[in-house]
């Protein structure tokens, strides 16, 4: 199920809200609260829709972060003192794929004793399904800006710069707008646009 960097496939194929909803189950086993985010592929709503899902019914605390690059969803889990991230996002690969990689505490993906905890407990359908007023979801819309900021934080420039950033159809815009912050008083930032063909 999952490969060297979380599930990734064909939407309706290998990956499906069916899926993301085992997934969030599986997750909510042993987890009191689970960071979300996603890339802005088409397919990625649904899907993290199913994810929340999942996590909610098995009484689980979810902080949606909504449209959030993938390194930004991996700090939130530690800034949100969460148990878990999940991120619905393909990276690189075609439009028509997409997938969810699933993030520690510590900012570091799952490792393979956690994958494997993961994929057995789909496999045999375990699960820890809260009373009906068991979970909800809150939103979190400023890790981005965190984010942001805390690269800004860490790196000086005292020379001026002239870059571009191609942020390959990415969510978030983060390194853009972290070095527009250097030198602008007000970040004008970069809206992300869907993926294509050629991403």
């Amino acid at each position: 199920m999952f490969g060297t960097s979380g599930i990734r496939g064909p939407v309706g194929e290998t990956v499906t809200a069916s899926l993301a909803l085992s997934v969030g189950r599986a997750l909510g086993v042993d987890a009191d609260r689970v960071v979300i985010g996603r890339d802005p592929r088409e397919s990625g709503k649904p899907l993290l829709d199913a994810l929340a899902a999942g996590l909610c019914e098995s009484g689980v605390d979810v902080v949606d972060l909504g449209l959030a690059a993938t390194p930004t969803v991996a700090r939130a889990v530690g800034w949100e003192d969460a148990d878990a991230g999940v991120v619905v996002t393909a990276s690189h690969n075609p439009p028509t794929d997409n997938g969810l990689k699933l993030w520690q505490p510590s900012g570091q993906a799952f490792d393979g004793e956690l994958r494997e905890r993961i994929e057995r407990r789909i496999r045999e359908e375990e699960t820890a399904l809260a009373d009906w007023d068991g979970g909800g979801t809150r939103t979190a819309e400023s890790a981005t800006t965190r984010h942001r900021d805390a690269i800004v934080d860490a790196v000086s420039m005292s020379d001026s710069l002239s870059v571009a950033v191609d942020v390959g159809n990415g969510a978030g815009s983060v390194t853009a707008d972290a070095l527009d912050a250097h030198t602008t008083a007000t970040p004008t930032g970069c809206a992300p646009s869907p993926p294509t063909a050629s991403s």
